[in-house]
Formats: structure tokens, C-alpha cells, sequence
């Protein structure tokens, strides 16, 4: 008798834990900083120890609080930069029952953990809490907490936040972005609800009339409510409109590409009488029609793709964004130099970097999805590199690379360019389609392989003296796809889809399609005449260089350890070989 085939059970609970505990070990012996583990040599909680209980509150709130794509773990009773452990008398405190009932008399909602006390293989004891990375932000003090000198070390309304090595109080800014996640969350859902109801009730009908052809478009559209724009272009979508939506482009490019010069004035508008009221002009046009155009245009891309719209809808946007690009790209040489007047400024830079964010937007809807034939209309596009000052070199690049020189973006970086782009902007204006910060980063993830990967071939990382030779007369000098790729802020496990799908077509040596790389030409060349193992081999090269790269930069760039996690199945059996060879180099070997 045939047994019925059942599905791989997921991974034991037990296997997560013992995960940690050997990362936690390793990161302890080796010394250095991992961003998912925070550390205390010691932590009390119970009455007597009144002090550390209200620091370890707000710590646990902050933690909570921050914006994190993966789990997050407090490590109690050990220290990496004195790489030991220390002796930890009162584990049972840490019994997440016991924890929680303390945490939530002064935290409301209650931060989401677990708790485990764990040995090493010494048998010295250390707890660990593990914080979903999905919390019921914001969490707000409810109780305020005095130490026994009187001191307050909570206030009743504190939200206290996670911010590089600091715990700060959230800003304006970003407790706003908490709230918006957190209400695009709760609309959707009761959007669901109410659309299940109307079926339950037999409310929704199916419209038996014809479709209104729409209305000429206009120029409120771009910069009237988004839910008006929305139903005008799923009209044009109906009614497979082509002729009205370039109109509708026509109208946008008025505002993005040519509104500037009625704004800007001569190059001498910086020694007029009054260059102040020049620049809160400018700041003005960019602040309420430029960016409301920008936003429309970028919606009206994404609900294509979504709606599964031709390419050729696509192509319009999309080449109105490069060309919007390029002429804000030239502020810099436009506006004479200097762009700021005591205390007033226009960043020259920021309309450049809004529409490189749009175009980012689309290309990572596009992943997160799957419509990758999209892409074709995005990632062979190259733009003129923007700098913030007037003596940079010049080249050009991919629109969807980094196409930008000595930013003034100062910090905020650190923590991976996608988590700033979901904040910055992308949060605000387009995020309802991402759902949430944790599909945005995984999609851009993928993304960000395929744009490594791209680079890795048309940079000659392989060092192929024939293919070196050929690329270089291919492209000259005035084109680049050097690229320091975004993945160094989280594991590469997002990444593996993409991974896997590249490994498909090298594996089957089918010609790679081109929505998938900048220049089919240079795939094509890089790879020309190789049999299955030798592609192979150039794949495994660039899987363990990706990872060793992220470990490097991470310890380099902010002295943090790199991830425990490995390529798996059948990428690991490239990427192994890879780390042979990488090493039998180091030593000299052949």
C-alpha cells in the first residue's frame, strides 16, 4: 500500500536554538560585534537590584523598538571584547513568564521574546533572548520608573530606540515612520475583512456595464489624491489606453523635466539681490509639484507592473526617469556652485537621488513579484554619475548601480543603503505595495545579487586576460559598472532565489535572458565557449568571494563579526571549491 507523500517537516525548534548558542560561542572566543546580538556581562531584575531593573527595561524597549528585518538577541552573561564568560547566579530570573510579567508593568504592548538558558561546551551557563524581529511597534513606557535615589530612569510616554551602539528617544521623524508602517499594516487588513464580508453577504455583484472610456488627462491627477490617480489609470489599464497614458507621461515630464528651467532663472539668480528668496523658490517647485509628480509617476509604474501591463507602458516611465535624472543630475554646474545662502539651502543632489529611489522601487517590485521580464526596461539604462561637488569625475553607469559621488549622507549608511531607502522615502510613498519593511529588504536582497552579479561580469572580476581585453574595447572609459553592493547589513540567505535562478541557466548553459543583465553582449562573451563545469567554477568563484567580501567589509568598515550562515546544497558545492582555490592562492599554490 502506497504512503501518502508528506511534506518536509520544518527545520526542529532545537536545531534554531543550538544554532544561536554556537554563534554565540564563536562570537564570544573571536572577539568583535555582530549586529543581530547584543551582550551584558550582568543583568538583575528582581527588587533589590531596583537600578539595573529599570536599565534593562529601557534597553529591552529599545531593542524592541528598532527597525530590524531579522531576530534579535540579548546575550546575558558574556562579553566578546573580553572574550569570556562570566559567571550568571540568577538564570531562573530570565524565565520568560517571570520576565514578562516584570517588562509589562512598565512597557505596553509587551515586546515579543523568548527566553533559553544555555550552556557552552565549558558548561558555562549564559541566557539568551531572542526578539522577533516582527514587534508591535511602538513600544511606549506606561509606568514610570524611579530609581532609589529618586532619579526617574523611565517617563510615563518615553519610546526609547535602538540606534547604532546608542539608545536614543525616538524622534519625531521616526516615530512617524513607525506609525505609518504600522497603520498601512492594520488599513490592509481591514481591507481584507471588509472585502470578505461583502462575499459572505453576497454584497459584491459582478458589473454587467460597459466600461467609461476616461476622460482626458489632466494635470490634478499628478498632484491630486492618490486614490483618483489610482482609479483613472486602472481605467486606461481596461481599456488597454496607451494613447491617454503617454499623454498622461507628457504631462508628468512638464513638471520633472522641463518645470525646472521656468524655476531656475539665469545661472546668476546666486548674486541677485535676493539669492534667499531664490532658493525657497526652488525648494518650493520641489517640494509641491516635483516630488507629488514624481510620487504619481512611480505609482502609475508599479500598479503596471502589478496589473501585468506591456512593456512598452513600462518603457514611457522609465525613460522619462532617466531623463529626468540626467537633467537634475546637472544642478550642480546649473546653479553656479555653491546652493546655499545662511541658512537656507537647496541640495542640489536630492532630485537626482528621488528619482534614482523611483526607479529603485520598481526594479525591487519587480522581484518581490516575479516579473523579471520588466526588468529589460530597467537595468541597461545608463546615466551621467551626479556628485555634490564640481570637480568629481565623470562617467556613466547603470541608473539602478550607484550612480553618485561623495553623497553628504554622512551615517546613515551603516546600516545598508535599503534600510535607508525604506525610511528616507520609499516607506512613505510607495510602501502600502511592499506590505512591509521585511519583504521591501528581502526583494532588494535579490535585487542586490543580480546587480553584483552584473558588475562581477562587467568589471572582469574573474581576471580573464581575453574577456579583459574584449570588455575594455566594448565599453571604453566613459562607461562602468564598478559597484559596492548592499549586502552587508543581513545574512545573504535572502539573496538564494536569485542565487538559485542564476545557477539554473549556467547549469543549463542557456543563453541568459536579457531582463536579467545590463548587456546580454557581455554575459554572452564572458561565458562563450565554456563547458558546464567551467561555468560552474566562475559562479562558485563569485558566491565565496560575495560572502568573504561581506565578512571582510563588515570587520573593516565597522568592526563587527561576519555572519554565521554558508552557502547550502548545491551552491555550497561551488562555493567550497572556490574557497580551496581562493586559499591555495594565498599560499601560492597553482
Amino acid at each position: 500500500m502506497a504512503v501518502p507523500e508528506q511534506e518536509p517537516s520544518a527545520p526542529q525548534f532545537s536545531e534554531r536554538i543550538q544554532k544561536y548558542r554556537r554563534e554565540i560561542e564563536a562570537l564570544v572566543k573571536q572577539g568583535g560585534e555582530q549586529p543581530q546580538y547584543e551582550f551584558k556581562r550582568t543583568v538583575f531584575v528582581d527588587r533589590e537590584h531596583l537600578d539595573d531593573r529599570l536599565d534593562f527595561i529601557k534597553f529591552i524597549q529599545a531593542v524592541a523598538n528598532a527597525e530590524i528585518s531579522t531576530e534579535r538577541c540579548i546575550v546575558i552573561g558574556a562579553d566578546p571584547k573580553e572574550k569570556k564568560f562570566y559567571p550568571l547566579s540568577n538564570a531562573d530570573d530570565f524565565d520568560r513568564a517571570k520576565l514578562s510579567a516584570i517588562i509589562s508593568a512598565y512597557l505596553y504592548p509587551t515586546p515579543q521574546f523568548e527566553s533559553f538558558s544555555l550552556e557552552t561546551d565549558a558548561k558555562e551557563v549564559f541566557v539568551i533572548l531572542v526578539l522577533n524581529h516582527d514587534q508591535p511597534r511602538p513600544i511606549v513606557v506606561v509606568k514610570e520608573g524611579r530609581t532609589e535615589n529618586g532619579k526617574n530612569r523611565l517617563d510615563l510616554g518615553d519610546v526609547w530606540i535602538k540606534k547604532d551602539t546608542g539608545t536614543i528617544r525616538a524622534t519625531r521623524d521616526q516615530l512617524d515612520l513607525i506609525y505609518r508602517e504600522r497603520m498601512e499594516v492594520e488599513t490592509e487588513d481591514r481591507a481584507r475583512k471588509r472585502f470578505k464580508h461583502f462575499l459572505d453577504e453576497n454584497l459584491i455583484q459582478p458589473s454587467s456595464a460597459p466600461l467609461v472610456s476616461p476622460i482626458l488627462p489632466n494635470a490634478e491627477l499628478l498632484v491630486g489624491p492618490r486614490q483618483d490617480l489610482a482609479n483613472y489609470f486602472a481605467q486606461l489599464i481596461a481599456n488597454d489606453d496607451l494613447t491617454r497614458f503617454v499623454m498622461l507621461v507628457e504631462l508628468a515630464r512638464e513638471t520633472l523635466v522641463e518645470g525646472w528651467d521656468a524655476v531656475e532663472g539665469p545661472q546668476e539668480a546666486f548674486y541677485a539681490p535676493n539669492p534667499i528668496g531664490f532658493l525657497n523658490k526652488l525648494n518650493d517647485f520641489y517640494k509641491n509639484r516635483f516630488s507629488p509628480v514624481l510620487d504619481s509617476v512611480v505609482e502609475c509604474g508599479i500598479l503596471g507592473i502589478k496589473n501585468s501591463v506591456r512593456t512598452d507602458w513600462i518603457i514611457n516611465i522609465v525613460d522619462l526617469f532617466v531623463e529626468t535624472f540626467n537633467t537634475c543630475g546637472d544642478f550642480k554646474n546649473r546653479l553656479g556652485g555653491s546652493n546655499r545662502t545662511g541658512n537656507v539651502a537647496f541640495y542640489a543632489w536630492r532630485p537626482a537621488f528621488d528619482c534614482f529611489l523611483a526607479v529603485r522601487a520598481m526594479a525591487i517590485y519587480t522581484v518581490l513579484r516575479s516579473r523579471l521580464p520588466y526588468l529589460e526596461t530597467i537595468l541597461p539604462k545608463l546615466v551621467k554619475v551626479v556628485s555634490s561637488d564640481l570637480y568629481s569625475e565623470t562617467y556613466k553607469t547603470a541608473v539602478v548601480l550607484w550612480p553618485f559621488i561623495n553623497l553628504p549622507i554622512g551615517t546613515e549608511l551603516r546600516n545598508g543603503r535599503a534600510q535607508f531607502f525604506w525610511k528616507d522615502r520609499i516607506s512613505g510613498s510607495w510602501g502600502r505595495h511592499f506590505h512591509s519593511a521585511s519583504k521591501f529588504l528581502d526583494a532588494s536582497c535579490q535585487f542586490e545579487f543580480l546587480l553584483e552579479f552584473n558588475s562581477f561580469l562587467g568589471t572582469n572580476s574573474q581576471q580573464d586576460p581575453k574577456f579583459g581585453t574584449w570588455l575594455q574595447q566594448y565599453l571604453g572609459s566613459g562607461v562602468r559598472f564598478h559597484y559596492l553592493p548592499d549586502l552587508y547589513s543581513q545574512d545573504l540567505h535572502a539573496t538564494v532565489p536569485m542565487a538559485e535562478r542564476i545557477y539554473d541557466l549556467l547549469s543549463a548553459g542557456s543563453d541568459f535572458p536579457s531582463y536579467l543583465v545590463f548587456d546580454p553582449k557581455i554575459v554572452n562573451q564572458a561565458f562563450s565557449g565554456l563547458d558546464k563545469s567551467k561555468r560552474l567554477e566562475i559562479y562558485g568563484d563569485f558566491l565565496y568571494g560575495l560572502k568573504s567580501w561581506q565578512s571582510t567589509y563588515l570587520w573593516e568598515g565597522f568592526q563587527r563579526m561576519g555572519f554565521m550562515w554558508d552557502w547550502e546544497g548545491r551552491l555550497k558545492q561551488i562555493a567550497d571549491p572556490a574557497a580551496q582555490r581562493a586559499k591555495l592562492r594565498r599560499r601560492g599554490g597553482v
